[in-house]
């Protein structure tokens, strides 16, 4: 226990000063009025109450056809999280904001120690480290701060790659899968998972992946089905509507992250050039998400890849988005000890992200070619204390 101590000290401390300013900076913002914290929160636990009301979650304006602004702050999500948030809607906000953060960053940790587990690491100094130094990576942070679901993008990110893996058991195949189709469903951006899925089950010639894509189809059914037979079609009628009112919305704003974003930025298009270009980007996505099931054997590589893809699904990104890369960063961390300079420079260079928007795509290519080449470096170093 003292050597752990002693191995870890440094970390217990940057972390005790870390989420001692995010506890501050949580703070400040809920005394404001309203509160300026956990407003994402704020937002499905009022959709929730409506839900409980017999309302739509749904903004009346945007169900009468309204295009709202892509900055502006409604409910979009399809209809079965703000049923799922009816749960816990009988709460004051406070206390599920508080509830949030805590199992937010308590599945950081477990993540992080299966994943150390995995490749054959110590599972507690992992997690401890992982959860000490969350903070820092500031998408992550802010997701705690809005009570935004991407918080909970270590878990459901982390979940599928775990059970990817080789050597995965058939528990951890089939939580996978389900977290494949939860966070799928949840924030559509991240449906390219799925499609990785299957194409690696046909490379495959089904093979264990073939467990959890199963896991993820039965997982997203029992879902719908659930949300039709509890609360009927009409939630789902108002979503459509609300998703038609949506596509009219302007797009370029410098908080939104996306690719068609920052080209309308830099260029001054609008309109149908923007929407012909976030066609593009999509088919892009959609290849890059086929090509790393089909042609790169290497999971971690593989999964980072189609992570990266996927948070450019939609014309909108939020600066939270890149939450869903830290299992990616952790694995590589724990497997290959060299690359963990380049995460360093990732960390900082997301930081600087959020006065600078286009750098959060430079810090996630460089957590991609960090797992790349990291498993190159792993492979030289076993030959050479072999040889």
């Amino acid at each position: 226990m003292k050597d752990l101590t002693g191995r870890l000290g440094p970390w217990i401390v940057a972390g005790a000063i870390a989420w001692a300013g995010l506890a501050w900076l949580g703070w400040s913002l809920w005394q404001s009025t309203p509160p300026r914290a956990g407003f994402d929160l704020a937002l499905l636990l009022g959709a929730a109450r409506h839900v409980l009301d017999g309302q739509s979650p749904y903004d009346p304006s945007m169900l009468a056809g309204t295009s709202p602004d892509a900055t502006a702050l409604f409910y979009s999500y399809p209809p079965p999280v703000a049923q799922a948030m009816t749960l816990v809607a009988w709460l004051p906000d406070g206390v599920v904001w508080i509830g949030w953060i805590l199992g937010a960053t308590a599945s950081l940790g477990l993540m992080a120690a299966m994943i150390a587990g995995a490749v054959g690491r110590e599972r507690r100094p992992v997690a401890m480290r992982a959860v000490a130094v969350a903070p820092l990576f500031l998408p992550f942070a802010v997701a705690l701060l809005f009570g935004n679901l991407d918080a909970w993008y270590p878990l459901l990110y982390g979940a599928l790659l775990l059970a990817v893996l080789p050597g995965a058991s058939n528990g951890v195949r089939l939580a996978g899968g389900a977290a494949a189709a939860i966070v799928a469903i949840a924030k559509l951006h991240p449906a390219p998972l799925l499609l990785w899925l299957v194409v690696i089950v046909i490379r495959e010639r089904r093979g264990p992946t073939s467990r959890v894509l199963i896991a993820a189809v039965v997982t997203g059914a029992t879902i719908l089905a659930a949300s039709l037979l509890i609360w009927g079609m009409q939630p789902w009628l108002d979503y459509v509507q609300v998703v038609k009112a949506g596509s009219g919305a302007a797009l370029v704003d410098p908080r939104n992250l996306a690719p068609v974003s920052l080209i309308g930025q830099a260029t001054g298009l609008g309109g149908a050039a923007l929407a012909a270009i976030q066609v593009a980007i999509l088919f892009i996505v959609l290849a890059v998400t086929v090509l790393a099931a089909w042609r790169v054997p290497e999971r971690l590589t593989s999964f980072a890849l189609v992570s990266a893809a996927s948070l450019a699904t939609l014309p909108v990104t939020w600066y939270h988005y890149p939450a869903a890369m830290l299992p990616v960063a952790i694995a590589v961390a724990v497997r290959s000890p060299a690359s963990r300079p380049w995460l360093v420079v990732a960390v900082l260079v997301v930081d600087l992200a959020i006065a600078a928007p286009m750098l959060a795509w430079l810090a996630v290519l460089i957590i991609v070619v960090a797992a790349g080449t990291g498993r190159a470096r792993l492979a030289a170093a076993s030959a050479a204390s072999v040889s």
